[in-house]
Parts: structure tokens; sequence; C-alpha cells
């Protein structure tokens, strides 16, 4: 509860203890996300080099790793160019997501 209380004062947020008490269960959550991104990231088998001295995609990736379903939607670029229009700030075809950490 003191790592929450401690990101909640860096985060510049007041919360109660009524706040933090229901924020908690999601904040555990969230390190345990970060425990397996650390963990995956020292898997010399999965990532043999670490990400920024990788010169290109590691992988190739090709479609028949998706699902068919979600592949169709992709295929009609006036859906693709109106989810686009409702996803906020944009560079180019990219959604641009703020920074929060």
């Amino acid at each position: 509860m003191e790592d929450l209380k401690e990101t909640a004062e860096l985060a510049h947020l007041t919360l109660s203890e009524q706040d933090l008490a229901a924020a908690f269960p999601a904040f555990e959550q969230m390190l345990g996300f970060f425990a397996a991104m650390q963990g995956a990231d020292q898997d010399a088998e999965a990532f043999p080099a670490p990400a920024d001295k990788l010169s290109g995609p590691s992988r190739i990736v090709s479609q028949t790793h998706f699902r068919q379903d979600t592949l169709s939607p992709l295929r009609d670029k006036a859906l693709v160019l109106t989810l686009l229009d409702n996803a906020g700030d944009r560079d180019g075809c990219f959604v641009l997501v703020p920074n929060v950490l």
C-alpha cells in the first residue's frame, strides 16, 4: 500500500484511504505485469539481445498468426479511417497515446 501512496504522491494525486484501498488490487496487478515483462526481458532464449540493440524485427509475423475474424475489418479502408478519426490525436495512421508514467 505504501508503494501506491508514494506513486499517487508523485503523480500529484490526492487520494483518500478509501480510494487507495479501491485502487490497490489493480495496482498490484499492474506491478505483476511489470514483473512479468522484466522476466521476459531477462529470458535470453526469448530475447537474445536487449530491445534497444535489435537492428530490426527479430521474428517475421505473417498473417496466418492472427485470427481471420480479426483481419476482415482491416480490409475495409473506410471503416479503418472512421475508427482512426474517432481515436483522438493521430500522427498519420498512428494513434498518439499520452505518456502517463
